[in-house]
């Protein structure tokens, strides 16, 4: 059976709870179409969350690895096409650490490509009654550097990034009136929608 790993991230400049967190603790364990399911919880560090995403890794041995962020500003699931080598952040990670204009690896590429079936799970997602919005790069975040580093260390390994929109309890109350949020069990059943699909495109040599 092969396995898919996916992460979450602690929370972070201010958000109380972070969905992705939530969605890798609940989905560990968990057997998705013909996939078995790992979940870990990632530090919102420069320095730390692409270490523990290879110790993740190299502990759990996955056949894919999707990565999931929050995205505040977002009431859709948002899948990223683009890791661009490049930190450039205003706020501080966990850290207090700012990036602002800099590679990630000076040596690196520009970028790279997700290698996730994003247009067949975007399909499914919609078909389920999801709002979906495709988004060209991760940003300047520790998103975008997990992102990258995953991609840059593992590039045979087919792997991801998606970001999700807050809980509804984790909107600000001026947000509280214009936005919806996304409540947990919907959450979820996105996350099994993507893996599903992602399951069934998984070759074991």
């Amino acid at each position: 059976m092969p396995t898919i790993l996916i992460t979450g991230f602690a929370p972070f400049l201010g958000h109380a709870v972070n969905p992705t967190s939530w969605l890798a603790g609940r989905l560990d364990g968990a057997v998705i179409g013909s996939a078995h399911i790992r979940g870990v919880e990632l530090p919102v560090t420069f320095t730390g969350a692409v270490p523990a995403l290879q110790t993740a890794v190299t502990a759990t041995r996955p056949d894919a690895v999707v990565m999931f962020g929050l995205a505040y500003e977002t009431d859709s699931i948002r899948p990223e096409r683009l890791a661009l080598n490049l930190d450039d952040a205003t706020a501080p990670d966990n850290d207090g650490t700012i990036r602002r204009n800099t590679p990630i690896d000076a040596a690196g590429p520009m970028g790279y490509w997700s290698s996730l079936p994003l247009d067949a799970m975007a399909d499914d997602l919609t078909e389920a009654g999801f709002p979906v919005k495709f988004s060209r790069d991760a940003g300047g975040y520790i998103c975008n550097h997990l992102f990258f580093g995953m991609r840059h260390w593992r590039p045979d390994l087919p792997a991801g990034f998606i970001h999700v929109p807050p809980f509804p309890e984790g909107l600000k109350p001026e947000d509280r009136d214009r936005r919806t949020g996304m409540v947990p069990d919907r959450l979820e059943q996105a996350a099994r929608i993507l893996l599903q699909r992602l399951a069934g495109s998984i070759s074991i040599a």
